[in-house]
């Protein structure tokens, strides 16, 4: 007998990353432009050329983190599971949150302790923000491709 799955949760939990996405670009492009009227503008390209660099380099472990979150959601998705497998899927759930929740105070104390500096200012915020955007991105694309796997085919 195949396994049925019911995707209302992760449908939903899509959308409000879509929503957030949105909130996130904007205070993106909102600190970018004040940036920008504060700091000559070789400095301004210069902090964006940092910033897609390190953007880069934290790319595959974001989306990897992303890849088993979104498996794991799916995984809690399906139907007749287990008491013992839903533990064990909601003691991943809790190890993920409580890392997420650990790179936002990371980001936020290394903000405080870091230099004055606009530009440098700038940089971590921009990091963080493109950072929860690439999680977001890759959490969508993974969970709406597996979605698309376990779904049964009406063809």
């Amino acid at each position: 007998m195949a396994q049925t799955f019911d995707f209302k949760r992760l449908q939903r939990l899509t959308v409000i990353h879509v929503v957030v996405q949105v909130f996130l670009m904007v205070l993106l492009a909102g600190t970018s432009y004040v940036l920008l009227g504060k700091v000559p503008s070789q400095i301004f390209m210069n902090s964006i050329i940092r910033v897609v660099a390190v953007q880069l380099i934290l790319f595959y472990p974001i989306y990897k983190f992303a890849l088993s979150d979104a498996e794991r959601e799916v995984a809690s998705a399906a139907s007749g599971l287990s008491t013992d497998e839903q533990n064990g899927l909601r003691r991943k759930r809790v190890f993920s949150d409580i890392l997420k929740g650990a790179l936002i105070i990371f980001f936020f104390v290394f903000t405080l302790r870091a230099p004055a500096a606009p530009q440098i200012q700038y940089m971590i915020l921009a990091i963080f923000l493109l950072s929860y955007l690439t999680y977001f991105q890759c959490f969508n694309y993974v969970s709406k491709k597996l979605m698309k796997a376990k779904s049964p085919s009406d063809v």
